[in-house]
């Protein structure tokens, strides 16, 4: 019964709200039928260079007439910006002139390829080009010419800023303010094999001194926070005739020589080795990915973070080819983007990478993705090698692998999706006893502008584990401007045993509310206020509960971009078991509720200097708890960025051993050359594991699609007993050809 009045509240509180809802949500988007860009096709040779001289820009259609979203929805933007769209046999092109009436009060201060341009003066070019009202690509470039790409799906529902696509932007400042040309090859886009192409199409462009957003096709505060990436009301770009995509294959050699010391005990030794990406456009939008004796020595270190959790932490995935198409796999419990996921069916760092982190060598793989008619089709299949090494005096040996994913969404009605997933994991040579396989049904329904719903239902089969291992989840979201409501639940079996996944808690079911109201006072410098109330609810499966967790507070941002947040966190655990916090330092088995009180503060990041600091203090497990998380940034010039960070815990519990304190600190440099050409510095130091990281990388993209890398990296254990744990100094360069 206890279960079920957490539940029923919820019921009661959000029924009405929803119901509400419905009917506003029929109403009051955009007509954008009368928004059309024609894009005009050119013989004459495009230089990109930023300057829009070519006599072809001047005989193309210019649209103008964008109009705010922020400070001052509806109105006409305070700057022009003048858009033209041309395309000849390869490229699709963009040319964008952003006037500005104060260009020495212009921010661009970052120039880095895949830098977070919120804070910037930025055009932003959001392109669907299967025009199906969902899925689209996303370019954005700064006054400095610094790019940044994604992928988007299901409007905003999954938004994968780590895809690198191949393309070319130029820019130019001069004193009526700055242009931009964008070259994208149509190898880098997928679309419809058809003679006459009709995609859908919006334009963004950011003013940061004014924190002002403004779009071609309207985007309305009624479309939600996520309201950009509405694709469903962008406008609309004509005038694309017999497009082809031209490059079938690309291959994409890399040669890495250098050295490396991969544990304690090993010597340092001298290694060479050669690699192979290829990609092959199977049809116009699908393509298949082949690699051969993969390498991720560029990728940067995790970040170290203080578990104080009895679960295991998520850290994101960084590596290049999984990155890619990575959208097309999600498959799991719904996750805002500032919180980590409870559960996926599948996460991509359980393949070629250890539960502690260490490297599993990628022998090969493939991967094919993309589009045919109403289906999204995803195929990953990549082996492992066998691998052993030390962890705390104890031997891991881990065997050779074959990781295999198969996903099919379909589209269905205007803006929902169902789809199906299958994994499975065999060791290589295991006689056909050792594996891991799963599978489910998912999916997502949109209802006009503001409600989704969203689930799954899935299944794990593993040796020696029969029953209980199901999983399953229901999602349903309302979300306006003002009002926001996300209602959840989820069932974990006690045997789902997800290995290609992330499940940190099984045998759980789990209820979920948030709602909120997100008020524009307009009054001491506030553009809005998030007043919210976020209350999770866990049980296992015989009704005892382990978890409640009740966050109440408010989500402050101002005009100038600065942010505060100030909340109360009440929370009951209950232990079955002990868990360990530090080493040698227990939580013993019990009942324990404590309230934390939380506060986060970020200053306006279009500062040369910006600050990102944040408290927790309170209880914590019978004892006492202060959290402190600092951020500074330094921008010296718009070539060199420093960052520092810090992490400190400080805990008293009545426990042996239960007075202690952990920190974490970090420095990164940054200095970038050109917007192809940077380096980089990386330092944390980790004094709960004793560690000191130092990460050094240079990267030269020396032409779209092939780069040029210098790693150094290296872990030492510290204390008396210190000791260089592990060392790599690398040089790798990749390549690019057409066939």
């Amino acid at each position: 019964m206890s279960a079920l009045k957490p539940y029923a509240r919820i019921h009661a509180l959000v029924t009405g709200a929803f119901v509400l809802a419905a009917a506003s949500n029929l109403s009051g988007a955009v007509d954008t039928s009368t928004y059309v860009i024609q894009a005009k096709k050119t013989t004459w040779p495009v230089r990109v260079d930023g300057l829009l001289h070519e006599p072809a820009w001047r005989a193309a259609q210019v649209v103008s007439d964008f109009v705010q979203k922020e400070p001052q929805e509806g109105a006409p933007a305070s700057e022009r910006t003048e858009v033209r769209i041309l395309y000849d046999d390869a490229n699709l092109y963009i040319g964008v002139v952003c006037f500005d009436g104060e260009p020495s009060r212009i921010v661009a201060r970052e120039m880095r390829r895949d830098i977070e341009l919120t804070n910037e003066d930025m055009f932003e070019v959001i392109i669907d080009t299967f025009h199906d009202h969902r899925n689209a690509f996303l370019f954005a470039v700064n006054p400095l010419g610094a790019r940044r790409d994604a992928l988007i799906r299901d409007e905003g529902g999954s938004l994968n800023v780590d895809w690198d696509g191949i393309w070319t932007v130029r820019t130019h400042r001069d004193s009526a303010g700055w242009s931009a040309e964008i070259a994208i090859p149509f190898t880098t886009l997928r679309f419809r094999d058809s003679d006459e192409q009709n995609w859908g199409i919006n334009f963004v462009r950011s003013i940061a001194r004014k924190r002002e957003e403004s779009y071609w096709t309207p985007i309305l505060r009624s479309y939600g926070w996520l309201g950009r990436l509405k694709i469903s009301y962008f406008g609309h770009l004509a005038g694309l005739r017999r497009l082809r995509q031209g490059t079938r294959v690309q291959a994409m050699p890399y040669v890495i020589g250098g050295g490396k010391k991969e544990d304690r005990p090993e010597p340092f030794r001298g290694t060479a080795n050669l690699g192979l990406d290829l990609k092959l456009r199977l049809t116009s939008n699908i393509t298949g990915d082949l690699t051969v004796n993969t390498d991720f020595a560029q990728v940067e270190a995790d970040q170290e973070r203080f578990n104080l959790t009895r679960f295991d932490l998520f850290f994101p995935e960084k590596r290049e080819f999984f990155l890619e198409g990575a959208d097309i796999f999600r498959f799991g419990e719904r996750f805002q983007e500032h919180e980590p996921p409870s559960t996926l069916l599948f996460f991509s760092r359980t393949i070629g990478l250890s539960e502690d982190g260490r490297e599993i060598p990628v022998l090969g793989g493939l991967k094919v993705t993309g589009k045919a008619g109403p289906y999204t089709l995803g195929i990953l299949d990549i082996l492992t090698d066998r691998t052993s090494y030390d962890e705390d005096g104890e031997r891991i040996d881990i065997r050779r692998a074959n990781n295999a994913v198969v996903r099919l969404k379909r589209d269905i009605f205007a803006k929902s999706s169902v789809g199906i997933m299958v994994l499975s994991k065999d060791a290589v040579g295991g006689g056909g006893t050792d594996f891991n396989r799963a599978g489910g049904l998912d999916f997502n329904l949109a209802f006009g502008k503001s409600i989704r719903a969203g689930g799954f239902l899935a299944k794990t089969f593993s040796p020696g584990l029969r029953g209980r291992d199901w999983g399953g989840y229901l999602n349903l979201v309302y979300e306006t401007d003002l009002l926001q409501s996300d209602l959840s639940y989820a069932d974990i079996g006690e045997n789902f045993n997800a290995e290609m996944g992330f499940v940190p808690r099984t045998d759980i079911r789990k209820w979920r509310w948030n709602a909120g109201v997100s008020p524009r006072p307009g009054v001491l410098g506030l553009r809005q206020i998030y007043l919210f109330n976020n209350l999770t609810y866990i049980e296992d499966h015989g009704g005892r509960l382990e978890s409640r967790n009740n966050m109440a507070g408010a989500f402050n941002m101002f005009q100038n971009g600065s942010i505060l947040f100030c909340g109360v966190i009440s929370n009951l655990e209950v232990l079955e078991e002990s868990f360990e916090i530090k080493e040698g330092v227990f939580i013993p088995i019990g009942r324990y509720g404590y309230d934390v009180f939380a506060a986060f503060f970020e200053s306006d990041r279009t500062k040369s200097v910006y600050l990102r600091s944040g408290l927790d203090a309170g209880g914590f497990y019978n004892g006492d708890f202060v959290g402190l998380d600092a951020q500074a940034g330094l921008r010296l010039s718009s070539q060199l960025h420093l960052e520092l960070t810090l992490n400190r815990n400080r805990f008293d519990l009545p426990v042996p051993g239960g007075r202690f304190t952990t920190t974490i600190a970090g420095t990164r440099f940054i200095y970038s050359f050109t917007p192809d050409l940077y380096a980089k510095a990386y330092l944390q130091w980790n004094d709960a594991e004793r560690l000191f990281k130092s990460n050094f990388q240079v990267r030269w993209i020396y032409k779209p699609g092939a780069n040029l890398y210098f790693i150094y990296n290296e872990t030492r254990k510290l204390g008396g007993a210190g000791y260089l744990q592990d060392r790599i100094v690398m040089l790798k360069v990749s390549f690019l050809f057409n066939t």
